[in-house]
């Protein structure tokens, strides 16, 4: 199996283990792009825009893609840190007033911003303008990289002809309820170009009558199960995004 960082476009080889460490969350060694492996899963190396991670003789590779440089002794090699005993006096002067004044900024921070601190929804209103979290009208978080996807599965369907069937799990990895997402599906085709790309609201792949302003709990897995048009043979792959 294999995965490709939708940032850098590197193709990283990937085993079961891998992929259920941190239920297919992976980091990439060459852009440091946080993604799901299991919204970029290929069977196959996948054509098109795509690069190898680098390698060499002298390297390991502990992430996906990242290299590390290591000894003849396989010992990765280290700065050479001070000893404590031979800091001067100095040092430890700057390091004391450095440490003040952050606390200092940290009291004046506070102080400045205790009444939206003691009002959570003032709190709230507050981070969103300062662009530090994204709230909807309805107070819930949105924050769609917190979604990730646990399982996924497209096959045809077995009666009715020229149908997909797509049968996905979802899971809220934030500390806190927050919006359903929107989900785009695109179908590739074998040089991973688009083939067929449609986005849906919640209310359109959640179960009749569900309430789709309660929001999405923080640790609950979602089912979802959803019928696609098939563009036929030209369609080998596809891929999932939340927005």
């Amino acid at each position: 199996m294999f995965t490709r960082c939708p940032q850098c476009k590197t193709v990283h080889p990937l085993s079961a283990a891998l992929i259920s460490h941190a239920r297919g969350l992976v980091k990439c060694g060459q852009c440091e792009r946080t993604f799901s492996a299991l919204s970029f899963l290929f069977d196959e190396w996948p054509a098109g825009e795509a690069h190898r991670p680098a390698s060499g003789q002298d390297m390991i590779l502990p992430l996906l893609g990242r290299v590390v440089k290591v000894d003849a002794g396989h010992t990765p090699r280290q700065s050479k840190e001070p000893d404590p005993v031979d800091i001067k006096p100095r040092q430890w002067a700057w390091s004391l007033a450095t440490a003040l004044l952050v606390l200092l900024t940290i009291a004046n921070l506070t102080w400045t911003f205790r009444e939206p601190l003691l009002d959570q929804p003032r709190l709230s209103a507050w981070m969103k303008q300062a662009g530090w979290l994204q709230v909807e009208e309805t107070g819930l978080l949105k924050d769609p990289q917190q979604i990730q996807l646990v399982s996924r599965d497209m096959h045809t369907h077995p009666t009715r002809s020229g149908i997909l069937v797509l049968s996905l799990t979802l899971v809220n990895l934030a500390q806190r309820t927050q919006v359903f997402p929107e989900l785009e599906i695109t179908l590739l085709d074998v040089a991973n170009q688009p083939v067929a790309q449609r986005r849906l609201q919640p209310e359109d792949y959640l179960r009749q009558g569900a309430d789709t302003k309660a929001g999405m709990a923080a640790e609950v897995y979602l089912p979802v199960l959803l019928e696609l048009g098939d563009p036929g043979d030209q369609a080998v792959g596809f891929e999932i995004r939340f927005l």
